[in-house]
């Protein structure tokens, strides 16, 4: 299910995360800090809804129901999206990593880092935005 909150001066962030708890605490992270959100519970959410995307930054958990992280956003530049993207794991390995940034993420965090590590690469991600 989609949830959206949007203000047309907030940098928006498309947030793919199938744990409720941790895609609400994130949820909660980005909207303290100025971030609009809007939150998928897998990858297939988010595809059906790709034609319509509006975003600055997808924050996308590696893994995810039928697919995972690197192949949604494999699917998403083969269909032209060419959002700036970051992956969130609980399963990071340098093997992981670099098959993320041959996809195209701009970084990968673990998902036991503080919350600045995200909020760091989120700004980074969105630096030419602003």
């Amino acid at each position: 299910m989609n949830q959206s909150v949007s203000q047309p001066d907030l940098l928006r962030v498309a947030l793919v995360e199938d744990d409720e708890e941790v895609r609400y605490s994130l949820m909660m992270l980005l909207r303290s800090r100025g971030f609009a959100v809007d939150s998928y519970r897998n990858g297939m959410e988010i595809l059906m809804n790709q034609p319509s995307l509006q975003v600055d930054c997808l924050l996308i958990d590696y893994k995810l129901p039928r697919f995972d992280g690197v192949d949604l956003l494999e699917k998403m530049r083969l269909a032209g999206d060419t959002t700036p993207a970051i992956l969130i794991t609980g399963f990071y390995s340098t093997t992981l990593k670099d098959r993320a940034l041959k996809a195209g993420y701009a970084a990968v965090v673990e998902k036991s880092s503080a919350p600045q590590e995200i909020l760091d690469r989120l700004s980074e991600a969105t630096k030419q935005l602003h």
